[in-house]
C-alpha cells in the first residue's frame, strides 16, 4: 500500500509538471518531488523513487552533484534495506550518471557489480541483460575492451535465451565496436555488427538500423575502405529522410565529412558535408555539435593552407566553449588557434593560447583526479557499511542463538536428568563455537577494513603522482622538428621525427606499469638523449654503460625515475658550461644485494651539494622524492640517492655525480649503503 501511494504521488507530480510547467512558470517539479521523498517512509519504492530523482537532476542544465549525491544516497538506502535486485540496480544507475559524465573508470565496477551480485538470482532477465550492457559499454569506452566483450558475451548468451531481439541487437552491436578495437578480431566485429543490423531490420527498429549503418560505416572507414563507408553512409541518410530525423541527419552529414575527411582525396566535399552538419545543428539549437564540426572545418582549411579561415572556424569554436563552459571544447579549440597563430608566425598570440589550452588541460586532469578519488572514498564507505552489516547480521544469529539457549536451560530445569547432562554438553560445545565465531569474525573484520583502506590509499597515492611526459620538452621537440622543415633539412627532420616516435612509444607502452628493468630504463634514457642532443644541436656527447651482474630481469625502478637527474645534468650543468668537451655519462652496476645507478657529468656543478631531501630541491627532485616514497612503501626494494660534486686534484669542481642506489631483498640499510655507494653516507 506504502509502495504504489508514493509512485502515485511521484506519478502526479510530474505529469503535473511536465503539463503545466511549460506554460505557467512555475517552480521546479524536482524541489516539489523531493519535498514528496522527504516525508515518505523509507522503502522499496522511496529508493526507486529516489533513482528517478537523480536522473531528473542529471537532466537539468546546471545541477552540480546533485544527481550523484541523491544516486549514493539511493545505494545506501538499499544497502540498509538488505534487498540484492534493488541494491544492483542503485549500482547500475549510479555508474550510468558517471557515465554520463564521461567517467567510464569510476562506472566499470559499478556496473560490474551489479550483474555480480544478481547473475545468478531469481530476477527478471531483462535486469540482468541491462547490468550485463552497461558493463560493456563502459568498459568500451574506457578501453578495457576484453572485460567489455566479456560482459557484451554475457548480455547476448541471456537474450538468446530469452529470444530477445532488441537485446541481442544491443549486445551485437557492441562486441561489433570492442572488437573493432582488438587487432585480429576484425571480420569478428564486423560479423556482430551485420547480424545487428539483421535483426534491426526485421524487427523495423530503425533507430538500431541507423546505429548499425554508422557503426559499420565507421568501421569500413577505419579499415581504409572509404567507398564501402560511404555506401553504408548513404543507406543512413536515406534512412533519417525517411524518419524526418534531423539530429540524425546532421550526425550522418558529418559522418560523411569525416569519412572524406579521412581519405584526404576531396577535402572540397569534406567541406561541404561539415557546412550541411553545421547548418542542421544550428537549426537543432546545438552549439556543441556546430563546435565539434567547426574544429573539423578549421582542420580542413589548415590542411589547405587557408589559414585565416581556419583561424576564424577554431575562433568561434572556442566561443561556443566559452558560452557553454565545456572545458574539453575550450581546450581543444584553443590548441588549434595556438598552432595556426604558429604557423602564422604570430608568436605572441599562439603562447597565449597554448597558455589557455594548458591551463584547461591541467584542470580537466585535475578535475578527473579529483572525481576518481572521490569515487574510491565512497567505494571504500560503501564496501565498509556492508562489513559491517555482515557482521552485524552474524551477532544477530549468535543473539538468537544465546536466546534458544536460554529456552533449553528453562526447559531442562523441568525435565530430566539425561535432559540436563545433555543440555550441559551443548552448553560446552556452544561456548568453545562462539569464542571460534567471535575470534573469526575479528580476524575476517580487521583484514577486511585494511586491506580495503591500503587498497584505496594505494590508488589515490597513485592517481595523484601519476606520471606525465613534460609539455614543454614536447612543444621543444615538435618546435625542432618543424624548424628542421623550415630549414629544407629534411633527412635530420625524419631522423629526429623517428626518435620522438620512438620516444612517445616507448613512454606509452611503460605508462601503465608500475616498475620495469634497468635496461629498460637505459633503453628509454637513450631515446631521450638522443632528443635532447639534436635538440641542442650535438653540443654535448653522452655514454650509456651496463655493467650490471645480476637483477637483469627483476622489475625493479620505476618507469623514468632517472629522468630528471638527467635532464638537470643537461640542463643545469652542461648548458651554462663554457667547456668543449661536454660530457654526460651513466653507468649500472650491481654489487651482491644491491643495484648502483650513475649519472655523472662535467658541467658547472652544484652550488651547494645535495644529499637525500637536505638542502633545497627542485620540482624535479621533489616529485621524485614522492615517487621513491611511494615505492619504498609497495614493495620490498628500497631506494635511496644523493648528489654531489666532483672535485679535482687542485679542488676545483669538474661536474657533479648523482648515485641512486636500489637494494634488493631484506639486507640492512647501512649494509646497502656501503655496498651501494662504496662509502658508508649519511643520509639523515
Amino acid at each position: 500500500m506504502r509502495r504504489n501511494g508514493l509512485w502515485r504521488r511521484i506519478t502526479t507530480v510530474v505529469i503535473a509538471y511536465g503539463i503545466f510547467l511549460p506554460f505557467t512558470g512555475a517552480g521546479d517539479p524536482l524541489d516539489s518531488l523531493e519535498r514528496v521523498l522527504k516525508h515518505a517512509p523509507i522503502d522499496s519504492a522511496y529508493v526507486e523513487a529516489q533513482l528517478t530523482v537523480s536522473r531528473l537532476y542529471h537532466r537539468q542544465p546546471q545541477h552540480g552533484d546533485r544527481c550523484f549525491a541523491v544516486a549514493n544516497e539511493a545505494v545506501q538506502h538499499a544497502v540498509d534495506l538488505g534487498d540484492t535486485h534493488l541494491y544492483a540496480k542503485a549500482l547500475d544507475n549510479l555508474g550510468l550518471l558517471y557515465r554520463y559524465h564521461q567517467y567510464y573508470a569510476q562506472a566499470i565496477p559499478l556496473h560490474q557489480k551489479a550483474f555480480d551480485l544478481t547473475e545468478h538470482l531469481d530476477i527478471p532477465p531483462l535486469s540482468k541483460m541491462i547490468f550485463a550492457n552497461n558493463t560493456g559499454v563502459a568498459a568500451r569506452h574506457n578501453g578495457n575492451f576484453d572485460v567489455s566483450v566479456a560482459y557484451y558475451l554475457k548480455a547476448l548468451a541471456i537474450a538468446e535465451k530469452q529470444a530477445d531481439t532488441k537485446n541481442q541487437e544491443i549486445a551485437n552491436n557492441g562486441l561489433g565496436i570492442a572488437l573493432m578495437n582488438i587487432p585480429g578480431h576484425e571480420q569478428e566485429a564486423l560479423a556482430h555488427l551485420q547480424r545487428a543490423l539483421e535483426i534491426a531490420i526485421a524487427t523495423g527498429n530503425t533507430l538500431g538500423q541507423a546505429m548499425n549503418y554508422l557503426s559499420i560505416g565507421s568501421y569500413y572507414d577505419e579499415i581504409g575502405d572509404h567507398q564501402t563507408a560511404r555506401s553504408y553512409l548513404a543507406a543512413l541518410k536515406r534512412l533519417n529522410e525517411e524518419m524526418d530525423d534531423k539530429k540524425g541527419m546532421a550526425i550522418t552529414l558529418e559522418a560523411m565529412g569525416n569519412s572524406y575527411l579521412l581519405e584526404n582525396k576531396d577535402l572540397g566535399t569534406a567541406r561541404t558535408y561539415f557546412e550541411q552538419a553545421l547548418h542542421r545543428y544550428g537549426e537543432l539549437g546545438n552549439p556543441l555539435g556546430q563546435a565539434t564540426v567547426l574544429t573539423s572545418i578549421g582542420d580542413i582549411y589548415r590542411q589547405e593552407g587557408q589559414l585565416g579561415q581556419a583561424l576564424a572556424a577554431y575562433l568561434r569554436a572556442y566561443t561556443v566553449g566559452n558560452e557553454l563552459e565545456h572545458y574539453a571544447m575550450i581546450q581543444h579549440s584553443a590548441a588549434a588557434i595556438a598552432t595556426t597563430y604558429e604557423q602564422q608566425g604570430h608568436a605572441t598570440q599562439a603562447l597565449a593560447y597554448y597558455r589557455i589550452a594548458q591551463q584547461y588541460k591541467d584542470s580537466l586532469a585535475l578535475h578527473d583526479q579529483q572525481v576518481a578519488i572521490s569515487a574510491i572514498k565512497q567505494q571504500y564507505d560503501l564496501e565498509s557499511k556492508e562489513a559491517q552489516i555482515e557482521l552485524l547480521t552474524k551477532d544477530n544469529q549468535l543473539a538468537e542463538a544465546k536466546l534458544h539457549r536460554r529456552n533449553l536451560i528453562i526447559f531442562a530445569m523441568v525435565g530430566l536428568l539425561a535432559v540436563v547432562a545433555a543440555f550441559a554438553f551443548f552448553k560446552f560445545r556452544m561456548r568453545r563455537l562462539k569464542r571460534r565465531s567471535d575470534e573469526l569474525i575479528k580476524r575476517q573484520k580487521d583484514a577486511r577494513l585494511k586491506a580495503l583502506y591500503d587498497k584505496n590509499l594505494m590508488e589515490a597515492e597513485i592517481i595523484a603522482t601519476r606520471m606525465q611526459i613534460n609539455p614543454h620538452f614536447m612543444f621543444n621537440c615538435l618546435g625542432s622538428i618543424r624548424f628542421l622543415v623550415e630549414k629544407r633539412e629534411y633527412d635530420r627532420a625524419l631522423s629526429y621525427l623517428g626518435h620522438f616516435s620512438c620516444f612517445i612509444r616507448r613512454v606509452l607502452e611503460i605508462s601503465h606499469r608500475p616498475v620495469h628493468r634497468v635496461c629498460d630504463e637505459l633503453m628509454l634514457l637513450d631515446q631521450y638523449l638522443k632528443l635532447e642532443k639534436n635538440r641542442f644541436d650535438g653540443e654535448f656527447t653522452y655514454h650509456i654503460v651496463n655493467e650490471m651482474e645480476q637483477w637483469e630481469n627483476r622489475d625493479v625502478i620505476p618507469a623514468l625515475l632517472l629522468q630528471p637527474f638527467v635532464e638537470n645534468a643537461i640542463c643545469h650543468g652542461l648548458a651554462p658550461s663554457d667547456r668543449k668537451d661536454k660530457r654526460l655519462r651513466i653507468v649500472a652496476k650491481s654489487r651482491g644485494s644491491a643495484i648502483q645507478l650513475t649519472v655523472e657529468d662535467n658541467g658547472v656543478g652544484l652550488g651547494e651539494p645535495t644529499v637525500g631531501r637536505a638542502g633545497h630541491q627542485s620540482m624535479g627532485h621533489r616529485i621524485t622524492d614522492k615517487r621513491i616514497d611511494l615505492f619504498n612503501k609497495s614493495y620490498r626494494d628500497h631506494i635511496q640517492w644523493n648528489i654531489e660534486n666532483t672535485v679535482g686534484p687542485d679542488g676545483a669542481v669538474e661536474g657533479t655525480r648523482a648515485h641512486i642506489a636500489i637494494l634488493i631483498g631484506d639486507t640492512p640499510e647501512g649494509e646497502w649503503i656501503q655496498a651501494a655507494f662504496g662509502q658508508q653516507i649519511n643520509l639523515s
